[in-house]
C-alpha cells in the first residue's frame, strides 16, 4: 500500500470519530463537509477548527492525520506549530503598555531603544506595528542555511548600513523585523526579558497551559508533522533553527483550544479593554492617503456589517475575529493545519467556514 493510500485510509478513519467531537449548531455538518472538501482539493493531511460565538463553542472538530507516514489521527489535542500567530502575543503586549500609559504609538522606537539604525531613528511605533516601516527583512527567506544574527543588537548592528525598502510610512512591507524592534521596545519599558513578559501578562493569567514557546519542551506524540507545497505535490516543510530572540515574531506551538482561548480573551476585553481595541483595530492610513493592510499589527478587513481582525501563519493557520460596532457581539474562527500541496491561503480556508456560519 502506498503512503497516500494509508493517508486515505487514516483520513476516512477520523471522519468516522468525528461525531465523537463536539459540534453544537446545525450547520455543523456543512462544516465537517466542507473541511473534507477542503482536505480533498487541497491535499491537507490533518485539520482542526474551532468557531466561537461570543462565550458559546459553535463547533470544534479535528480531521485527517498528523502525519502522512505514521501519523495518528488529529484531535483537539493536536499541538500545531501557529507560525506568524505568534506575533499576536508581542502585538497584545504593546496594546496592553499602550493602554497603560507607558507606550506612545506615535512615538518613535528610538525614544525607547537607542541601538537602531541611524535610519530608523524617526520611525513610529504605529509604523513598525503596520508594517510600513520600510525596514529590510534580517534574514534571507530564500536561503536558511545562512546563519541568523547571534543576538537582537547583532540584528540591529547587521542592517545598520542597509537602506530603507521604502519611505517610512509610505506602503505595507511585511517584514518580520519590524516584530523584533517592538519586542526591543517592550523589554526597555518593562526592564524584563520578553519571554517572561509574555509569561507573565498572557500564558499564566489565561492558563495557557497548552501552549509552548520552546520546541524542546512540547509533548512530540501530540505534535503534527508539518508540510509545504513543492510543484503540485506535498513535501515536508523546512526544518528551521530561528534564534532565541525570534519567538517575537515566530515560534509558537498550541492546540486549538489554547489558540481559542487567547483569542477569545481578546475579543472580551480580558487583555485590552474594548473600548482600547476599537480605536486600535481601524486600518492604518499611509502617507497618499491610502488604506494598508495592517490595524496596529492586525490583518484588517469587512465582511458585510463586520470587521474582521486575524493573523496567519502563512499558509498553515489563521485565527480570526469577526466583531459588531462595539464588540459585544463577535465570532472567532481558528483554523488550523499541518500544510496542504497546493499553497492554498489560510485565508481561503478561513473563508470557506466563515461562509458557512455568516452567510454575507
Amino acid at each position: 500500500m502506498t503512503k497516500f493510500s494509508v493517508f486515505a485510509l487514516l483520513y476516512l478513519l477520523s471522519l468516522c470519530t468525528a461525531c465523537t467531537q463536539q459540534s453544537t449548531i446545525d450547520n455543523s455538518d456543512a462544516i465537517d463537509a466542507q473541511l473534507v472538501e477542503n482536505a480533498q482539493k487541497h491535499g491537507i493531511p490533518g485539520q482542526a477548527v474551532l468557531v466561537l460565538h461570543n462565550s458559546d463553542i459553535l463547533y470544534r472538530n479535528a480531521i485527517g492525520v498528523t502525519a502522512i507516514e505514521d501519523g495518528v489521527l488529529v484531535t483537539p489535542k493536536t499541538v500545531f506549530p501557529v507560525y506568524s500567530i505568534t506575533k499576536l502575543f508581542t502585538i497584545t503586549l504593546a496594546m496592553q503598555l499602550q493602554e497603560e500609559g507607558k507606550l506612545d504609538f506615535s512615538a518613535p522606537a528610538s525614544q525607547y531603544v537607542d541601538n537602531l539604525p541611524l535610519s530608523w531613528r524617526s520611525i513610529r511605533i504605529e509604523q513598525f506595528l503596520n508594517h510600513a516601516s520600510g525596514i529590510p527583512e534580517y534574514f534571507d527567506s530564500n536561503d536558511f542555511s545562512r546563519p541568523f544574527p547571534a543576538s537582537l543588537d547583532a540584528v540591529f548592528a547587521k542592517l545598520h548600513k542597509l537602506p530603507l525598502v521604502s519611505a517610512p510610512g509610505e506602503r505595507t512591507s511585511y517584514t518580520n523585523t519590524n516584530n523584533l524592534v517592538i519586542a526591543a521596545v517592550l523589554e526597555v519599558i518593562t526592564d524584563t526579558p520578553y519571554r517572561e513578559l509574555l509569561r507573565q501578562r498572557i500564558i499564566e493569567p489565561l492558563n495557557l497551559h497548552e501552549t509552548w514557546l520552546n520546541l524542546a519542551d512540547v509533548p512530540e506524540a501530540r505534535l503534527v508533522k508539518s508540510y509545504r507545497a513543492g510543484a503540485g505535490q506535498i513535501e515536508p516543510a523546512l526544518s528551521i533553527s530561528w534564534p532565541d530572540y525570534s519567538i517575537a515574531h515566530v515560534g509558537a506551538y498550541m492546540t486549538l483550544d489554547d489558540l481559542g482561548k487567547f483569542m477569545s480573551a481578546l475579543a472580551h476585553g480580558r487583555l485590552v479593554s474594548k473600548v482600547e481595541l476599537l480605536r486600535l483595530w481601524q486600518p492604518y492610513r499611509l502617507a497618499n492617503g491610502a488604506t494598508g493592510f495592517f490595524a496596529n499589527g492586525w490583518d484588517y478587513g469587512e465582511w458585510g456589517r463586520w470587521h474582521e481582525v486575524s493573523h496567519d501563519g502563512g499558509t498553515k493557520v489563521r485565527a480570526r475575529i469577526l466583531f459588531d460596532d462595539n464588540l459585544d457581539d463577535h465570532y472567532i474562527v481558528v483554523y488550523l493545519t499541518n500544510g496542504n500541496k497546493d499553497g492554498v491561503w489560510s485565508h481561503t480556508l478561513v473563508r470557506s467556514v466563515q461562509t458557512i456560519i455568516l452567510p454575507n
